[in-house]
């Protein structure tokens, strides 16, 4: 369980770290200039004998207002999430049932500061990155530039395929893979970002805020 809780954090050091610092970054923009979207996730690990999945669904509206909801595993589903980024306030809602926690913002940051100490050891420039193309899709692999040395000294790296498909002439974040250094354990994020009317959130936020 800690060595799983461990590759997710190295996943998501490398994807923030690479896509955002890289000139990847312009394919991406776009979806900072949509107001209200929705974006599924559909994560699969294949590290064990048993594939899991995690599938969750996220809301967006303004940057300000977050809902999501975790469909898969069954024992994470039936709760609703909401965040009110202005009044800093977490909401969890399990069969009526209101939860509320403050000061999100200051635990956020502690998080934050965090990440970026970590990130040192997973930045960009320390990956060689190759250009692909399959199909209706463009591929970017990332691969660590010690690679030879990592191997020599038997230490497990992991490597990165982002797919982005084309859609009339666009290119967007369709999916994104991770390996092990033998390609034997494996996750892949599936991602579907779409617009959406988010009204709803800040309707649910009146309510339970009464």
């Amino acid at each position: 369980m800690i060595k799983k809780k461990i590759s997710i954090i190295i996943i998501f050091l490398l994807l923030a770290n690479i896509i955002f610092s890289n000139d990847l970054n312009n394919l991406f923009s776009r979806y900072s200039k949509l107001g209200e979207f929705k974006i599924e996730l559909n994560i699969k690990f294949e590290v064990d004998a048993t594939p899991t999945s995690v599938l969750m669904d996220m809301y967006v509206d303004n940057f300000k207002y977050f809902y999501f909801r975790i469909n898969e595993p069954k024992i994470l589903s039936g709760i609703d999430y909401y965040y009110d980024l202005h009044n800093d306030e977490f909401f969890t809602d399990f069969k009526e049932e209101v939860d509320k926690y403050n000061g999100i913002k200051n635990n956020l940051e502690i998080f934050r500061n965090f990440i970026r100490i970590l990130s040192v050891t997973y930045s960009s420039d320390k990956f060689f990155v190759k250009e692909m193309k399959s199909k209706e899709r463009k591929i970017f692999y990332f691969y660590p530039k010690s690679k030879n040395a990592l191997k020599f000294l038997r230490v497990d790296y992991t490597q990165m395929k982002i797919y982005l498909k084309e859609e009339k002439n666009n290119y967007f974040l369709d999916e994104i893979e991770f390996y092990n250094s033998n390609n034997k354990k494996r996750v892949k994020v599936k991602i579907n970002v779409i617009p959406y009317n988010t009204n709803f959130i800040k309707k649910k936020l009146l309510e339970i805020q009464k």
